[in-house]
């Protein structure tokens, strides 16, 4: 049991619900966004309430290079947690600063250098901002994407008054919008249903693509941080970032999960069914005592680490009780 249909079909001959397959596939995928985000498995359990976790098989690492005075910089688009933030040009780890205490002591924020700090600004719906004011041209790569499909894209006008416009699609043929959005604020740009080609959402004027939405891909988001010191340079930046488990679209797709831990996904698919069936006591029991303790052994697996050696003894005898860890450049002894 480890594909969308393996495990859809366990559930189905398991609860004998063999006409609500969709809806099983929709449970199996809800499933998989609640052990995403861990934390609610730990509220019955009174010292950990609120405890969250980020799983180490979700971890990703991006660099970018900065912009001289360029002080904000858009983050991958399957980001979804920040997890460490440095610069290496002077090695620093980048401190997290929630706006509010930021410009409680920055009230204007001009200084330029070797970024100390990161803040979380804004999320985007496109990769590239609008150059200018504009109207949008959708098309898809492939012809199979027709009038079934509609694209929804959600700005300002240039009076800062929200707006929306949809597209139908016309397969490989452009269509153009009539709605001209502002340049300076964001755009969201979502499609009705998984899509067989790629659509690309381009400025009309310049044709310049704003963002290409996968196949499977409904409404992409771009999280966007800004650095300050603003940096005075080229330099180098390290992230390391958290996705989220992947959506299972087709029956052939496998969970982002280690294959044993597919028991897991298939309580919590188990408990959904109950739920629809009214079966109250099935259910209880299932997410509960099962499901959700199945989670936290999940939590408690990722955290072990065999090979983390808290405490070093070092072998010389004059030095007795220090350790010293170094490398070409930094040396620390403790």
């Amino acid at each position: 049991m480890r594909t969308l249909s393996e495990i859809r079909s366990n559930v189905a001959d398991t609860t004998r619900e063999s006409q609500i397959n969709s809806l099983i596939d929709s449970f199996i995928n809800m499933t998989l966004q609640e052990i995403n985000d861990p934390a609610w498995a730990f509220e019955s359990v009174s010292p950990f309430r609120g405890y969250n976790h980020l799983w180490t098989f979700n971890k990703r690492k991006h660099t970018f290079a900065t912009v001289a005075s360029t002080e904000f910089y858009q983050l991958p688009r399957d980001l979804d947690k920040i997890g460490l933030i440095r610069q290496t040009t002077s090695p620093t780890k980048l401190l997290y600063v929630p706006d509010e205490i930021f410009y409680r002591y920055i009230p204007n924020p001009t200084a330029t250098g070797n970024p100390l700090y990161y803040r979380l600004w804004e999320e985007e719906g496109v990769s590239t901002r609008l150059a200018t004011d504009d109207t949008i041209q959708i098309v898809s790569s492939s012809t199979s994407d027709n009038s079934s499909f509609t694209v929804s894209v959600v700005g300002y006008d240039t009076n800062g008054i929200v707006q929306s416009e949809s597209f139908t699609l016309n397969g490989t043929t452009a269509v153009n919008g009539t709605k001209t959005f502002d340049a300076g604020r964001p755009l969201k740009v979502s499609k009705s249903a998984a899509t067989t080609g790629n659509i690309t959402v381009k400025e009309k004027t310049s044709g310049t693509t704003l963002v290409v939405l996968g196949p499977e891909e409904r409404s992409p988001r771009f999280k966007v941080i800004g650095l300050y010191p603003i940096p005075s340079a080229a330099i180098t930046v390290s992230l390391e970032y958290y996705t989220r488990i992947r959506i299972l679209v087709n029956s052939q797709d496998v969970p982002d999960l280690d294959e044993k831990w597919i028991w897991v996904v298939r309580l919590g698919a188990l408990a959904k069914v109950y739920q629809y069936q009214n079966k109250a006591a099935d259910y209880i029991i299932t997410q509960q005592n099962l499901y959700a303790a199945g989670v936290r052994s999940m939590v408690k697996a990722d955290m072990l680490m065999p090979d983390y050696i808290p405490v070093l003894r070092n072998q010389n005898s004059f030095k007795q009780g220090l350790v010293e860890l170094a490398d070409n450049t930094y040396a620390f002894t403790f």
